[in-house]
């Protein structure tokens, strides 16, 4: 059961990780394309506050969930190192 659930949490935290990374750089680059087409500065004044929130909150899921992710497995690890028959406990 630990070994399973810890299996789970760390492909959890990999694919967090994945796709706000993929959603950063998507939307990096089409900030920079919208940029380079339409050469507005009023855009940019008007947008940069929205583009850098999202990308914060994007830093902070792809680095966040992963983290916590990551203690909650060594948190099973050494609860079942501790209980080692804490799986078969039911009730």
């Amino acid at each position: 059961m630990f070994t399973s659930l810890a299996h789970w949490l760390g492909s959890l935290g990999w694919t967090v990780f994945a796709w706000a990374l993929g959603a950063l750089l998507v939307l990096n680059a089409a900030s920079v394309a919208l940029l380079l087409t339409r050469r507005d500065r009023e855009l940019v004044q008007r947008y940069t506050a929205l583009w850098l929130a999202v990308n914060l909150l994007l830093i902070a899921i792809g680095v966040g969930i992963p983290a916590i992710t990551a203690v909650a497995r060594l948190t099973l690890m050494g609860l079942g190192a501790v209980v080692p028959d804490l799986g078969s406990v039911t009730g």
